[in-house]
């Protein structure tokens, strides 16, 4: 009996393997066959890194190899193995996207090499992309898809390809190319990109040369940096960081240089960051026993380790003799992430940016904290590995339990009590199954006279799924407002010559065009298209979103467009992305050439509405109609929510 059971068990392993291996795409084809490419292949001298194109005859049905949910449905063309343009799938269905294209004079190619693209959300956290296809299917993003269903035809993919094929490639949870092949049982060419070698310290030549870069390419494609930084600001930040550069410096020391570039010392925007991690942050990381935090122009011991607890909310006069005033500025100085002049975000920042008062120094140190009744602490910092508790718990706050909770589900549709509903969003990447389930909640419950929405904890995402929220409360069309998208240049970027996701002799912008006295090329931008009212799903009850310094992009488009056509008030705080304008679009990832630190730059200034008034201040947030203030207690506090109290409060007001 128990040599059966074994046997049982192998047999149940080997169904089980069967059943997770990945179907062959091609219906009717044996696994592996008719492969024209694969990975570390080379097309026309181009290294094909982790694609898999298999050929087949024109027309075949290509199946899904594997079950998932559709993230993204485009029609693209692809111009490389590395650039493509994409066009989304408008008409609903592959066949009648690429019918609509049909008469456009600026594609890149002919339309047979522009086709359909399905990239499916794998259980795993992988993305499975399948392009190269056309059909009369009509598919949503958020559908589920299971192994074998029927996704298309065999059409065209790659231009320097000449018989009809299909291309497959997966990326994992990084973001990153990951293999095609042996989810096929097939054996794998694929070779992960090995990293690069990051140097422990640059040469003072290395080290200018990188600053250098980095600033240029800022000025050559950030389209707001007259509005975020003077010229003489510019040349006093220059200048000052120069005289840090002439010695090598470690690399530790050079990505802070790096970070400062990216904060209210010269640009700080809420679409342009640092995509390399910070070095500080290592396994053996040291922290201090008193974190400290500024409010309300004071510096406050905002946490502490166990042991510690009575200093908690006292003021501190001075950190290793700076005083508390000079710290303070410090602080303000290297805040970043925030559009023109928001204070929303420096006010959360400077409130927990404890490891900036001591230059981000996250070793084994001492600090010496005098508090301002004249006590004195000697603050050894110890390895966070040895913390056995800080009070109050960071992971345990009010504060923090929101925002990890918006990260868990996309929206949430509830009610709080008979009188009013409540939305939650906690992004605008959402796809066309939740899109559908969230206007079938408003249409069940139009007759609530009252809406809470709430976009904090939102770092945006796509317009078009903004328009069509907006579109489900208003009951006309949208003001129209002086819109524009502005770009630097029309033709070829010098920096590009560093950029990892455009080629270098591409001009993304050549169909923008320069206006009379002004600077730049301009292009009618869609960011504040007029939205006209769905009729099918109107929601025509008080609305009021609740906003604060983490809704950002479209979540502060989103509350804007509602504000200027009076169909919402706002509470809660100013946004982190400005009214009037946003830098993003399209974007450069570029990577400077000696130590390799990589950063995003937005290309594209969008300009939403010029207008300046009381209630939309020059280069500022969404202001709250009503303000809650930050304050220790809703940062810090283990229950409780201010902002939606004070809503509550509003809608009950008379």
């Amino acid at each position: 009996m128990k040599f059966i059971s074994i046997l049982l068990s192998l047999a149940s392993l080997s169904v089980s393997a069967q059943n997770s291996q990945w179907l062959w795409p091609i219906e009717g084809a044996k696994t592996g066959e008719n492969i024209v490419c694969q990975p570390q292949d080379r097309i026309d001298k181009e290294l094909n890194i982790g694609n898999l194109f298999i050929a087949a005859p024109e027309g075949t049905t290509v199946v899904a190899p594997v079950d998932g949910t559709i993230g993204a449905l485009y029609v693209v063309a692809n111009t490389s193995l590395k650039q493509s343009v994409t066009y989304g799938n408008e008409g609903g269905t592959f066949d009648k996207s690429r019918e609509k294209l049909a008469n456009d004079k600026k594609l890149p190619m002919g339309l047979k090499y522009i086709n359909g693209s399905i990239m499916l959300r794998l259980a795993d956290g992988r993305k499975l992309y399948i392009s190269g296809l056309r059909g009369d299917i009509a598919f949503k993003t958020g559908q589920r898809i299971t192994k074998g269903q029927k996704l298309g035809t065999v059409a065209y993919d790659y231009r320097k390809i000449a018989q009809p094929h299909i291309s497959i490639s997966v990326s994992g949870k990084d973001g990153k190319n990951d293999d095609p092949m042996t989810p096929f049982g097939l054996k794998t060419t694929f070779k992960k990109i090995a990293p690069l070698v990051i140097p422990k310290t640059l040469t003072v030549k290395q080290a200018n040369e990188d600053f250098d870069f980095l600033v240029s390419s800022i000025k050559e494609c950030y389209p707001s940096f007259d509005d975020i930084i003077s010229e003489e600001k510019c040349q006093q930040f220059v200048s000052s960081t120069k005289e840090k550069l002439k010695t090598p410096i470690s690399y530790n020391k050079f990505y802070q240089i790096v970070r400062s570039t990216f904060s209210l010392q010269f640009l700080h925007d809420s679409h342009a960051w640092i995509d390399t991690d910070d070095p500080s942050i290592t396994a053996n990381y040291c922290v201090p026993h008193l974190f400290i935090g500024s409010l309300n122009g004071k510096l406050i011991v905002t946490q502490a380790q166990t042991s510690y607890e009575k200093y908690l909310g006292k003021e501190v006069a001075a950190i290793d003799g700076v005083d508390a005033k000079t710290l303070i500025e410090r602080l303000r100085n290297v805040a970043s992430s925030m559009d023109g002049d928001n204070q929303s975000f420096i006010n959360a920042f400077m409130l927990r940016a404890w490891n900036y008062l001591v230059g981000n120094n996250l070793t084994r140190h001492l600090s010496v904290v005098k508090m301002a009744d004249g006590s004195v602490v000697r603050d050894q910092w110890i390895p966070a590995s040895q913390v056995k508790g800080v009070k109050p718990s960071a992971g345990k706050t009010a504060y923090y339990q929101r925002k990890y909770a918006n990260q868990e589900v996309q929206y949430n549709f509830a009610m709080k009590g008979d009188n009013v509903a409540m939305l939650t969003l906690s992004d605008f990447c959402l796809d066309e199954v939740q899109m559908e389930a969230i206007a079938d909640s408003l249409m069940h419950h139009k007759n609530v006279p009252n809406l809470i929405i709430d976009v904090r904890n939102n770092p945006g995402g796509q317009i078009d799924v903004c328009n069509r929220l907006v579109s489900w409360f208003i009951d006309k069309p949208t003001k129209e407002t002086n819109h524009y998208d502005k770009v630097n240049s029309n033709g070829i970027y010098q920096s590009f010559v560093h950029c990892m996701n455009i080629p270098a002799d591409d001009k993304p912008f050549e169909d923008y065009v320069a206006r009379e006295g002004q600077t730049g090329f301009y292009n009618p931008s869609s960011i504040a298209d007029v939205i006209y009212p769905d009729s099918a799903v109107h929601y025509g009850g008080r609305v009021i979103v609740l906003t604060d310094e983490t809704s950002k992009s479209a979540a502060s488009d989103f509350p804007a467009i509602l504000v200027r056509n009076g169909r919402a008030i706002t509470v809660g705080r100013e946004t982190g992305t400005g009214y009037h304008y946003m830098t993003a679009v399209k974007f450069a990832h570029l990577a400077l050439p000696h130590s390799h630190i990589e950063y995003t730059l937005p290309l594209v200034k969008s300009v939403a509405d010029d207008t300046v008034t009381d209630r939309f201040p020059a280069k500022r947030g969404l202001m709250p109609d009503v303000e809650v203030p930050l304050t220790y207690d809703e940062y810090y506090a283990p229950e409780g929510d201010p902002v939606m109290e004070k809503a509550l409060e509003v809608l009950n007001a008379k």
